[in-house]
């Protein structure tokens, strides 16, 4: 499996995420913005995905919950920008145990001339310890595996 490339800036409150996936753009963003597909990747081995909102325009809600271990955890925010080459929302986790960890999320898709596309997501943080405890939970494991179902639906459309 291909693993995306996950890079924190020294001093920045920053971290860059890079993968090439091996489908072509319209397949790929098709896999990102339809909810019934969403459900189908945006998950972890043993959970399942209810997308609660989806609104894919600026200004738009999305809130989409991860059942897993008997225990729900929602991941949510709002769409500022949303199109085939760039959404940018904010992210946030209710699995954290204090408010206000909001992330700035810019997520860019470029086709290459071989028919795959890169995947680049810069996502900002308020501070560098959020950044560091988003880096400390896992999330690069838990990113590759969802990158991973998310190669496999778009191939499949």
């Amino acid at each position: 499996m291909t693993k995306a490339t996950v890079t924190a800036p020294e001093g920045q409150p920053i971290i860059d995420i890079e993968r090439v996936f091996d489908v072509p753009k319209d397949k790929l963003f098709k896999a990102i913005s339809t909810p019934e597909l969403i459900a189908k990747w945006w998950s972890k081995p043993g959970s399942t995905v209810t997308v609660e909102a989806f609104e894919p325009h600026e200004g738009g809600k999305w809130r989409f919950v991860q059942h897993a271990g008997g225990q729900d955890f929602a991941f949510y925010g709002i769409i500022h920008e949303y199109g085939p080459d760039r959404v940018v929302q904010t992210f946030e986790f209710s699995g954290l145990p204090e408010r206000g960890h909001v992330i700035m999320e810019k997520m860019e898709l470029t086709e290459l001339d071989d028919g795959k596309t890169r995947l680049h997501v810069t996502q900002a943080f308020f501070s560098s310890a959020d950044r560091d405890g988003m880096l400390q939970s896992g999330m690069e494991e838990g990113m590759n595996q969802t990158y991973g179902l998310l190669e496999e639906v778009a191939q499949s459309l």
